[in-house]
């Protein structure tokens, strides 16, 4: 009985995203590039944890409310930066890898989603069970050698493919928040621009590893203002502000990985990746949160389980995610826009040889 309302669960979410495509088809008519895959932390995670033994899970009320009213385990009240960026690919939401049955994997050929919240770059980041980066790229390689060659039968088919994918890496705030700032976390040795190195040498190993396998279009996202979560902001009777103390040292990992990329690009042939680069967009909407629509960007939306009615105004859902109105702004911004992905946005990515 169990297992049979799991299955029926699974149905209703992959029913749901599929209305949600739909209802924002206009955004792309037609497939622009063949898949789209998804590694990373909550930022994107859209449901992989809740099949995982951890409290990092958001399939319950009031997360999804603006998803159909379904609570998929998106951190947010609707869709992630990831689902707005596969809509704008013309592509169906990437379905998650721990939903998909090993018997119906190899029917899926437009992409899957791996992320998982509350893990890291570092496999000692976590908060209870979650699919770390190193496994999240161990079953792309089963994708890549198991799963896609049943579809595609030519070698040369597959590598054109995997070359023309989009591969966005959304991952880094968790080995601060989970890791480095915790007082038992495994590297606190480190000096914070050590760490910062650390960090960007996990990452860049990892990246190989995506890029032996056939990908060549990276979009990396730095990490964000994490000092400006709403579990972060200093207040006091009479002001919020952001944590400077947590931002500068974040920053040092996020104004170093710009560089490292380009050296990475200049390593691996035919390599292409774009930054997103989250601090510096979010500061320009801190400074001028009406020009965004927004009226609040220190307080969550849902206060005390209860979500905020005027959802469209806050910057914040929870204590450390985007509400679905910040992450649209993001991902239309970083797919067609000029502020926000550097060197170039994911339309000329597309496009790019």
């Amino acid at each position: 009985m169990q297992k049979s309302m799991k299955n029926l669960l699974v149905i209703s979410i992959i029913i749901t995203q599929q209305l949600v495509f739909l209802a924002n088809a206009s955004h792309s008519r037609k497939k622009i590039v063949p898949a789209f895959y998804v590694f990373g932390d909550s930022t994107v995670d859209a449901g992989n944890n809740n099949n995982l033994n951890t409290l990092a899970k958001a399939n319950v009320f009031p997360y999804g409310i603006d998803f159909n009213n379904c609570s998929t385990g998106r951190f947010t009240n609707g869709k992630t930066f990831a689902d707005i960026i596969a809509i704008r690919l013309g592509l169906p939401l990437p379905p998650l890898y721990l939903d998909v049955s090993e018997s119906e994997r190899h029917h899926v050929a437009t992409g899957i989603n791996y992320a998982s919240g509350s893990c890291g770059i570092l496999n000692s980041t976590r908060a209870g069970e979650c699919l770390s980066l190193d496994k999240q790229i161990e079953y792309f390689t089963s994708t890549v050698a198991n799963d896609l060659p049943r579809i595609i039968h030519s070698k040369r088919k597959l590598r054109l493919y995997l070359s023309k994918s989009i591969y966005l890496i959304s991952i880094g705030s968790n080995d601060y928040m989970l890791n480095y700032f915790n007082p038992n976390g495994t590297n606190n040795n480190l000096n914070p621009e050590e760490y910062a190195n650390y960090l960007l040498e996990q990452l860049t190993l990892r990246i190989k590893r995506i890029y032996d396998l056939g990908a060549r279009k990276f979009v990396i996202s730095r990490i964000g203002q994490i000092g400006c979560t709403p579990i972060s902001v200093i207040r006091t009777l009479f002001s919020k502000n952001c944590n400077e103390y947590v931002n500068q040292m974040v920053k040092l990992y996020s104004d170093k990985l710009p560089g490292k990329l380009q050296e990475l690009q200049t390593q691996l042939s035919h390599s292409l990746f774009i930054n997103v680069d989250n601090c510096s967009f979010s500061q320009k909407i801190r400074n001028s949160p009406e020009q965004f629509g927004f009226k609040n960007i220190f307080d969550p939306c849902v206060q005390r389980g209860k979500p905020c009615v005027n959802r469209n105004e806050y910057y914040f859902y929870d204590f450390a995610h985007p509400a679905e109105a910040a992450n649209k702004i993001f991902a239309n911004e970083c797919f067609s826009g000029i502020q926000l992905c550097f060197p170039h946005n994911i339309e000329k990515l597309i496009h790019a040889h």
